[in-house]
């Protein structure tokens, strides 16, 4: 039985992040819910490990000051028609 929410998945190759995590259902511009949930993901991961999130341009300017600030590196930023794609390898303090 599969008890992860429907915008977490994970891949486990090596080509592939290991982990994709979709946050665009939880834009809040209040409560940076989405935020919390990304921080929460990569405190879980190994260091060297690469998460990529599907977020909407707002979340976008969030969450990479955000990885600035945890020492966390972004790889790759995709924006396909407003659907942005954020690469990060687990790198930071947490």
């Amino acid at each position: 039985m599969n008890t992860m929410p429907s915008w977490f998945s994970e891949t486990g190759t090596m080509s592939e992040p290991l982990k994709i995590l979709d946050v665009r259902d939880l834009f809040n511009p209040v409560d940076c819910r989405s935020l919390g949930v990304i921080r929460v993901t990569l405190s879980d991961m190994k260091r060297g490990e690469i998460l990529e999130v599907v977020a909407n341009v707002f979340q976008q300017r969030e969450i990479e000051p955000l990885m600035k600030k945890l020492a966390h590196r972004i790889l790759k930023i995709e924006d396909q028609d407003g659907v942005v794609r954020i690469r990060i390898e687990r790198y930071g303090r947490e």
